[in-house]
């Protein structure tokens, strides 16, 4: 069974192992490069959000993280950046979908008018997922190799 949870602290070194679990493909698709193991910074970062501005959300299977999702508000805005990834083995089994459906709750509760995020070209699974989410997706000024996926919070 999958649980899903806000991220905490304590979470640090099951994320850090999540992240270093993922296949290069997925990490290069999550992090928009082809990072083998998170800074420090960036560590701390992802597991220490305030659950306000930058809320993170865990799936957990009883034995280890099976996904991530978050959301950072963007400066004064009410827009969010939106981030999600699924452990290769977990990929297709409806975790993603759940992880967004609480992301989205979270981000309309926080008063989050738009949620965005930029996509690999070559991430057709993510395009195609968020499509079927409702997002509409748009190239990247300024970037051919990124789309833009925007979804409006009524």
């Amino acid at each position: 069974m999958i649980s899903l949870r806000p991220i905490v602290p304590q979470d640090r070194e099951a994320f850090h192992a999540f992240v270093r679990g993922l296949s290069r493909e997925s990490r290069t698709n999550r992090f928009l490069a082809p990072v083998r193991e998170l800074a420090p910074a960036a560590l701390e970062a992802l597991t220490q959000p305030d659950q306000a501005r930058h809320v993170g959300l865990l799936a957990h299977d009883g034995a280890g993280i099976v996904g991530e999702a978050r959301y950072v508000a963007l400066g004064d805005s009410r827009q969010g950046e939106f981030a999600i990834a699924v452990a290769d083995d977990w990929q297709r089994r409806g975790i993603g979908a759940r992880l967004l459906a609480d992301l989205i709750a979270a981000a309309r509760r926080a008063g989050i008018a738009v949620l965005q995020g930029e996509i690999l070209r070559t991430n057709m699974a993510m395009l195609k997922f968020v499509r079927q989410a409702g997002f509409r997706v748009r190239t990247c000024p300024g970037d051919a190799t990124l789309a833009i996926a925007e979804l409006a919070l009524p």
